[in-house]
């Protein structure tokens, strides 16, 4: 009896495991107030603050995020920086462009791997760039569904 009961045991353990395996990479949008929104929004501020700001800003930026999905260990952001106290940034201090970031989670911390911010829609080849630039692992589930079908070579509508 003890012997069937290990076996039933590791038969459940092995049809578990790939079961939590498929959900720990189902795309996810992390809710309001919670520590993985937290640690994305901290990471991708760093980065705009850095890559996108003319001058010191006087005032703390938040985001209003448009789209935000988290697979695994990548996530997708498009959002618009915005002053913390929800007064827009003028572009004395930083362009008015929608964010478009990639951000990846090695080990510890997420980081932005790509930057597909831009102003207008991309061109044919512009998108094959943009292919190239992105991590070969990054999943094309956390983009937005127009981001999806621009990426995967899908017609634009």
């Amino acid at each position: 009896m003890t012997r069937a009961c290990a076996i039933f045991q590791s038969a459940v353990l092995l049809v578990a495991f790939p079961m939590a395996t498929v959900a720990d990479t189902a795309a996810h949008t992390p809710p309001p107030g919670s520590a993985e929104r937290q640690a994305i929004c901290d990471a991708a501020r760093t980065y705009v603050v850095h890559r996108y700001a003319n001058k010191p800003l006087p005032k703390p930026i938040v985001f209003k995020i448009e789209h935000l999905l988290v697979a695994d260990r990548s996530a997708n952001l498009e959002a618009v920086a915005m002053f913390k106290d929800s007064s827009p940034v003028a572009p004395e201090f930083m362009a008015d462009v929608v964010l478009n970031l990639c951000l990846q989670r090695p080990h510890a911390g997420w980081h932005v791997v790509a930057d597909l911010s831009r102003t207008d829609v991309p061109e044919p080849t512009e998108i094959a760039q943009i292919r190239d630039r992105l991590p070969r692992d990054f999943p094309l589930n956390v983009f937005s569904e127009t981001w999806r079908k621009l990426l995967s070579g899908q017609n634009r509508e």
